[in-house]
């Protein structure tokens, strides 16, 4: 059962719907403060929209039927897959309905408010969800964030490319809200380069979603959220990125906010890069030393370990990345 789900979701087939929609985004080297380690960058921060979703959501506007098309599209977002989503209906003429939480950042619900997206502002989770539900029931195709084939199959494009352009990688970081970009470039990864490559997850303390969930051996509800890293603190990890992880995924990192938000500025200052803090999670894995110790055993300057980290968003909230930019480097 579980091999066949690991070759069910094809992440090959995605690529050609996405060729010159998304962009084939670099994979740079930098510096990782530990000789043992050459560690490499992909940068969806210069993704279409800023961000990786961009991938999912058009994968997803790709394969609507023309009924589907007509009823137009729905999500619940606090912001980067919004904002994707609004930006793949424009492209592709089809109606979206963002409901956003009243307190997500305001660039973000502009953004797809310029997209020419509907944004509905829900006071509570459970509103965001209800007024989603009242469009799926007039008839809205739902496009979820994350627990969605089609979704994670788009996100997986990321893996498929760090694959192509670097096949001799040996570990790949990549971080995880809800899981879907972590499952889909775990597929990626097992589907062309095999069980060779170490898959490590990110996520804050504050909302270890899945970490949790991989532990319990199902998809877990977090009672409780005290992370301030927008975009990875959805309640629970999604029910099929979990099955998918539990199969492809060797580790899941667990940071606190500090490291996050230190690797972010380290992203910001020494890379020059517009990097939300959510963009940052998969470095500070890197950057705080916490790789599987095995992986680094016997590793030096002459072989170091190559390791591929997702940096997965830049539309960081503006006065936060201003305070950083103007910080005594």
């Amino acid at each position: 059962m579980g091999h066949d789900l690991l070759q069910r979701i094809s992440i090959a087939e995605a690529a050609p719907r996405l060729e010159g929609v998304v962009r084939r985004t670099p994979l740079a080297p930098f510096p990782s403060s530990d000789p043992r380690i050459e560690l490499r960058l992909k940068l969806e921060c210069l993704q279409e929209t800023g961000a990786f979703k961009a991938r999912g959501a058009w994968n997803q506007l790709a394969l609507l039927s023309p009924a589907e098309r007509a009823a137009g599209v729905v999500t619940v977002s606090s912001g980067n897959h919004g904002k994707a989503l609004a930006w793949a209906a424009q492209r592709a003429g089809v109606r979206a309905t963002i409901v956003m939480p009243a307190d997500a950042y305001p660039n973000k619900i502009a953004a797809c408010r310029e997209f020419g997206a509907e944004v509905l502002l829900g006071a509570t989770r459970a509103e965001a969800e209800r007024l989603c539900a009242e469009r799926v029931a007039a008839g809205a195709t739902l496009v979820h964030p994350y627990d969605a084939e089609r979704t994670l199959q788009g996100a997986g494009t990321v893996g498929l490319e760090i694959a192509q352009d670097w096949p001799e990688v040996e570990v790949v970081v990549v971080c995880c809200g809800g899981g879907g970009l972590l499952s889909g470039c775990a597929l990626a990864i097992r589907q062309t380069l095999g069980r060779r490559v170490l898959i490590v997850g990110a996520e804050p303390e504050g909302a270890p979603s899945m970490k949790r969930s991989l532990e319990e051996g199902r998809a877990v509800t977090l009672e409780r959220i005290t992370t301030k890293v927008q975009g990875l603190c959805p309640p629970y990890a999604g029910k099929l990125n979990t099955e998918i992880c539990g199969l492809a995924v060797d580790a899941v990192v667990t940071l606190s906010d500090d490291e996050i938000f230190a690797a972010q500025r380290a992203l910001v200052h020494r890379g020059g890069w517009t990097v939300e803090p959510a963009g940052a999670a998969a470095a500070a894995v890197v950057f705080t030393g916490r790789l599987p110790s095995l992986a680094l055993h016997g590793r030096s300057q002459s072989d170091p370990l190559r390791v591929a980290a997702v940096v997965s968003g830049g539309n960081p909230d503006p006065a936060q990345l201003a305070a950083i930019r103007a910080e005594t480097r």
